[in-house]
């Protein structure tokens, strides 16, 4: 097991290594800039979409609320 647990520190380092090198080299920094230019993107779209989901959650639960009043005001 302890080779095993040296082997993958040593593909983790060289990962990493590659990565780091891949975003410091010209191109490498431009597709990393476009890659997560796209995933802030993402993330501001899921997060529009939860809002209007979480909006839409709460008229159902006010009008909800509103015809129980209306049903308990008529007993």
């Amino acid at each position: 097991m302890k080779y095993g647990n040296l082997l993958l520190f040593a593909a983790g380092a060289a990962v990493g290594a590659g990565a780091v090198w891949l975003v410091t080299s010209g191109k490498g920094r431009k597709s990393a800039v476009a890659i997560i230019s796209k995933g802030l993107e993402l993330k501001e779209r899921v997060a529009c979409m939860a809002e209007r989901a979480k909006e839409t959650a709460d008229d159902v639960v006010a009008e909800a609320k509103y015809i129980n009043e209306q049903k308990a005001e008529a007993n």
